[in-house]
């Protein structure tokens, strides 16, 4: 490995070379590495391409990810990483970096290399939401650099530890119809019903309160986006890369990104329609549902949309409707689209501009630059020491090492975050899991 690669050691020397060969290939983007005490011990690598920057700022809704996972090399370590989502529900890599340990100082320093990045660009943005696992360090990085930011839980993170807690099929059922309540009555109405199974959920709603997490109380805008996918973006990243040095770890992980642009940007290039196909699919459903809905004209931006189960306003100049969809998700909801056809508007031009296929190329458009192999970075003039000679610093390894022993390969469950199915009650003995039909109970 260490003849194909290099060594783990050599990987860490050639972190100032490697940086300085990304800022010259990909003028614009961020990369620095920064090593602690006496020896020069590695401490921490940011990385953000201006690609990824670029397309973040200009055409992907204000949502970001944050998540870590750790690293398994001879020296350990971890990856952290802020991923946004493109038009397309597409998982976007802002900026990635590797810290020799997870602290909060890591993550106080990683969301204030965030901030510079974005800079300015927050000025001018709508606010942020931010979704990650809401520890302790991330939680006063964010409030730090992000103050006016919306930071949610991973509704799987809060699932997850719902379901451990409780291990009730029916709890964890009413659970979820909470979670995407739409309006507060109704999660209210859902949170009774597990009071009335359980006690014990009111101290749990006090360690996770529902503005955190539930669809009917969380401020940011979500976009239908409710849980982290960088998480498993990453645990494959680290486990790909299990056996390699930081430098060829990043140069994988670049090789990948660049793959996904160029291929995004093709897909994108032969889309006609006017939204992207997700959105697409998801407007022409509520068109079909709209057809059910009696509509009743109250001004020229104001409609009363009537149905068999209840009444909703819309407001087609604020874009809001009374169910919240339209809000919550950024596409017209089938009340919306019902109002919006019946005085000859055409539904697609109502959803967000993240989700038009303008802004889809737009993400794409930067190309993320090929860096020289690392044999061309030393006839630059840095030395036989790989990097050395040049640079002010040797960076050594981390003081951290991996104990002895095969490193234990987790497989991550990732869960199907949908409703889970309907659980089937019994009518006569009340018991879960069976119909009246089935029961084994005698009479």
């Amino acid at each position: 490995m260490a003849a194909l690669h290099g060594t783990f050691e050599e990987g860490y020397r050639l972190l100032p070379a490697f940086c300085e060969q990304i800022r010259k290939t990909n003028p614009g983007s961020i990369s620095s590495v920064v090593a602690a005490g006496q020896e020069n011990c590695f401490q921490r690598l940011f990385i953000s391409y201006r690609a990824s920057i670029y397309g973040f700022i200009n055409a992907c809704r204000p949502l970001l990810e944050l998540d870590r996972a750790h690293l398994k090399g001879k020296y350990l370590g971890t990856l952290l990483c802020a991923a946004a989502v493109d038009a397309d529900d597409a998982l976007f890599p802002l900026a990635i970096a590797v810290v020799d340990t997870e602290s909060d100082e890591n993550w106080m320093w990683f969301l204030s290399e965030l901030r510079k990045l974005l800079g300015v660009n927050t000025d001018n943005m709508p606010r942020l939401t931010i979704l990650s696992e809401r520890e302790q360090g991330m939680v006063e990085a964010v409030e730090t650099h992000f103050p006016s930011a919306f930071h949610g839980f991973c509704l799987r993170y809060v699932s997850e530890n719902f379901r451990d807690t409780f291990k009730n099929t029916k709890l964890v059922n009413i659970f979820w119809n909470a979670v995407y309540a739409l309006t507060a009555a109704e999660f209210e109405s859902k949170i009774s019903e597990m009071i009335e199974i359980s006690q014990d959920v009111i101290p749990w709603f006090q360690r996770y309160p529902p503005q955190l997490w539930a669809v009917a109380y969380f401020e940011g805008v979500r976009y239908g986006h409710f849980t982290l996918g960088v998480t498993e973006l990453l645990y494959n990243w680290a486990l790909e890369c299990h056996e390699l040095p930081v430098v060829q770890m990043m140069e994988h992980i670049r090789q990948q990104m660049t793959s996904w642009f160029n291929d995004r940007r093709d897909m994108g290039m032969r889309w006609t329609s006017i939204l992207v196909p997700s959105a697409e699919k998801r407007i022409l459903e509520a068109i079909a549902d709209a057809h059910c809905y009696q509509v009743l004209r109250a001004n020229e931006v104001e409609f009363e949309i009537v149905s068999t189960e209840r009444t909703n306003i819309v407001d087609i100049r604020s874009r809001v409707c009374s169910c919240r969809r339209w809000q919550l998700y950024g596409l017209p909801c089938a009340h919306a689209a019902a109002a919006l056809i019946s005085c000859g508007h055409n539904a697609h031009l109502f959803a967000e501009p993240c989700f038009n296929v303008q802004s889809y190329r737009l993400t794409y458009s930067q190309m993320i630059n090929p860096i020289p192999d690392k044999s061309q970075w030393r006839e630059q003039g840095e030395g036989a020491e790989g990097g050395g000679a040049k640079f002010d610093i040797v960076i050594r390894p981390p003081k951290t090492r991996r104990p002895p022993g095969r490193p234990k390969k987790k497989v991550l469950r990732v869960e199907n975050f949908k409703r889970p199915k309907r659980i089937v009650q019994c009518g006569r003995c009340h018991m879960l899991g069976h119909s009246q039909k089935k029961c084994s109970m005698p009479i």
